[in-house]
């Protein structure tokens, strides 16, 4: 691998996004790894842009792309127009938030480096000393996780993830439609039905934010990712 392209949707993150663009931009990748960094920001109607500019003047332009979104498309509208734009080998997605932690994509990394797999998940749930969510959303995570297992044909801990280390041409190639948070059981579904890929997970750190404190993600997202699961594994080809 020559090149990682790390992509960052971000909507409404003022709070945190200057520090993940400073942690990400500073990541030492292994063995020479070079990075290109692609933030479409999802049309923020809070100071998120201006946090992203002030940022960016801050750790240089270099490698760093800015793409503003005119109307919201949502986390997986903001990825689609990512990945078009990404050149890099392999490409990963890093949320705007700080749940989790931009130095652990090494681990990731090193699967592939290693030759053990072609596709990478980041779980949450092998790490034992992780600070988690709430029990109803960790349960909520098992069940869709254990419907995609199912359903897939795949074995996987943490489908929700947010670290999926991709090749870029095939996730170029990947007919995704979903604007939100449908976008991890899609991918997930679609990459499945390429039976001749290796996957790996790696246990990552998680850190996880209330509501008060941002997070968006919520139950109706739950019921829209069960659909998902059931019209991308099941009714949608490749």
């Amino acid at each position: 691998m020559h090149k990682l392209s790390i992509i960052i949707p971000v909507f409404n993150e003022e709070a945190t996004i200057a520090k993940v663009i400073d942690v990400v931009s500073n990541l030492k990748l292994i063995n020479n790894i070079q990075k290109e960094i692609i933030i479409i920001n999802d049309a923020s109607n809070d100071k998120s842009k201006k946090a992203i500019e002030q940022a960016i003047k801050e750790v240089g332009s270099e490698n760093i792309r800015l793409i503003n979104h005119a109307k919201n498309t949502g986390k997986g509208g903001a990825i689609q127009t990512g990945i078009q734009l990404a050149t890099g080998d392999y490409t990963i997605i890093q949320d705007a938030d700080l749940e989790l932690d931009p130095n652990e994509i090494n681990r990731l990394l090193e699967k592939v480096e290693n030759k053990e797999a072609d596709i990478v998940y980041g779980s949450r749930f092998l790490n034992k000393e992780s600070s988690g969510g709430t029990g109803l959303s960790n349960l909520a995570n098992k069940v869709l996780t254990g419907m995609s297992n199912v359903i897939f044909r795949i074995k996987i801990t943490d489908m929700e993830t947010c670290y999926k280390l991709v090749p870029s041409p095939l996730f170029k190639s990947l007919k995704l439609v979903e604007k939100r948070f449908g976008f991890e059981p899609e991918i997930t579904a679609r990459l499945a039905k390429h039976r001749d890929l290796r996957w790996a997970e790696v246990a990552i750190t998680y850190q996880a934010r209330t509501e008060e404190q941002g997070k968006k993600i919520g139950w109706k997202d739950g019921f829209r990712a069960m659909w998902c699961i059931l019209k991308y594994g099941l009714f949608t080809r490749k």
